[in-house]
């Protein structure tokens, strides 16, 4: 009997695009369809339409499965991630209540400022509960704001959601969402209970009814109906994943898995964290920010959410002309380390971050040109900074020893190479791409059997194209030293600006 290879379909509602990937289970990149998130953008207000977003998103797993060839019956199952907070509200018919929320909407930034600077006590329980501190696009905030602004709608609220969560009710029926969610949004840190003094405290004692039920991201949630398999163009009783959010997924999608490890994503979900045992984490002993990782004894400490891409983009395109980053290599090849005592500060996408080591206001700038400066040396700086901007959030480059990097990029590009020297550490650059993805993968394939551990899961999944050992300079740790005291001299004029 001929045997054939068995499929994972996974869905990434990602905050601008969804992203629809077929995977063989050995972590092969078959096929995938992106499509473009129809956002609905007013003012202050970033919505969706959440039928739209869900049918486009089983539309473009039709076309996968259409344009791959692959047998619906050849998949096993189906593994999600999404684009954490925000809010996606349903009501007690199972229909979304007007428009998601997306998590870059800012009109609950009101609310935020009150919670964490009119009223610090408040902001301070919240992280002991939650493990984060809210902003503007925090489900806390966005319902607080509901509850204040439109009543009517608050009260026909029955379920709050995540991205990923309605994507999995619409395949599914089942309202549930998983601990890097939960906790990011709702729910109490690490256990996922409910927070009742907390949500006491923010008039929103009455919202515990409308919370969702918490699962493991690693386990099934529920099979594909047969509504969603026909929209879908797959067969009904696939086993659908719970999942995490894209952090969470990133992470695992690198292959950071073991406590202890560093994680850099770049992408969509920019984001630096270290992973640690779940049950050490203790927001109400630290200001550090935790996740839940999407196994149950783990968690991740969100050490910045830099958007690294983008910083690095804006570089290319403004002084090379466009994104090559083989061109980008060879100018920064051409400047010694040091870049000629040329320092740049990362924060040119500062109000998309949801965790910042400056002030609330920081920007980008460029420091110590001359009229001897080169492109070459500013591209180099621009490099550099990424591993300072790392280090400046740390605190300590010692706490690192082996950093997993994950993000599209040339075959043997200098960025990982300069972040491994710059922060001493050796830096792993995952294989592949469409790494929050490749953590959807991982986890449905553990929810399924197709894999035994989550380390299991990473060999066979989160395979490695480079690791580079760190080669030290003493030049950057003078370059540190002048970017962190630029930061810091920075701060006030940030602060007024």
């Amino acid at each position: 009997m001929e045997h054939r290879m068995k499929y994972i379909v996974t869905l990434d509602g990602g905050l601008d695009k969804t992203r629809a990937v077929l995977f063989d289970l050995r972590g092969k990149e078959i096929d995938k369809v992106v499509v473009d998130n129809e956002i609905i953008s007013v003012g202050d207000y970033r919505e969706i339409d959440m039928n739209v977003f869900w049918d486009n998103a089983a539309a473009a797993v039709a076309m996968l499965m259409e344009h791959s060839g692959v047998y619906g019956s050849d998949v096993v199952g189906i593994g999600l991630t999404g684009a954490g907070e925000g809010l996606w509200p349903v009501s007690e018919g199972g229909e979304p209540v007007g428009n998601a929320v997306l998590n870059t909407d800012r009109r609950a930034k009101e609310e935020a400022e009150y919670v964490t600077q009119k009223n610090p006590g408040m902001g301070r329980l919240v992280h002991r509960n939650l493990g984060l501190y809210p902003n503007s696009g925090s489900p806390l905030m966005i319902l607080r704001w509901t509850k204040r602004h439109r009543l009517e709608i608050y009260r026909q609220i029955q379920a709050i959601l995540m991205e990923k969560d309605w994507l999995r009710y619409k395949m599914t029926g089942r309202i549930v969402t998983d601990f890097s969610d939960g906790n990011a949004g709702l729910l109490h840190f690490p256990n996922g209970r409910i927070p009742n003094q907390m949500l006491t405290v923010l008039e929103l004692h009455d919202a515990i009814s409308k919370l969702p039920g918490v699962l493991d991201g690693c386990t099934t949630a529920g099979e594909l109906t047969e509504k969603a398999a026909r929209q879908m163009r797959l067969l009904p009783g696939i086993p659908v994943a719970v999942g995490g959010g894209e952090i969470a997924s990133g992470m695992f999608g690198i292959g950071a898995v073991q406590e202890g490890d560093f994680g850099i994503l770049l992408g969509d979900a920019p984001a630096v964290g270290r992973i640690l045992n779940r049950r050490q984490c203790d927001p109400s002993r630290s200001s550090r920010n935790y996740i839940s990782h999407l196994t149950d004894d783990l968690a991740i400490e969100l050490i910045s959410t830099l958007d690294i891409q983008r910083n690095v983009s804006w570089a290319l395109d403004e002084l090379t002309g466009g994104y090559d980053l083989d061109l980008a290599d060879q100018l920064v090849a051409k400047s010694e380390p040091g870049a000629g005592g040329v320092l740049f500060l990362p924060y040119l996408m500062s109000g998309t971050e949801r965790i910042k080591r400056a002030e609330s206001r920081e920007c980008g700038c460029f420091f110590g040109m001359t009229g001897e400066t080169t492109k070459a040396q500013m591209v180099r700086a621009v490099y550099e900074s990424i591993g300072y901007a790392v280090w400046d959030a740390v605190g300590d480059r010692d706490q690192i020893d082996h950093i997993f990097f994950g993000g599209e990029m040339e075959q043997d590009s200098l960025l990982p190479r300069i972040v491994a020297n710059v922060l001493d550490a050796t830096v792993s650059v995952a294989g592949g791409s469409e790494f929050p993805s490749r953590g959807a993968l991982m986890s449905c394939g553990l929810a399924i059997g197709a894999y035994t551990t989550p380390e299991d899961a990473a060999q066979q999944c989160a395979r490695l194209r480079q690791v580079y050992q760190p080669h030290t300079k003493s030049v950057y740790v003078d370059g540190f030293r002048r970017y962190r005291e630029l930061r810091r001299a920075l701060a006030p004029i940030w602060k007024n600006k």
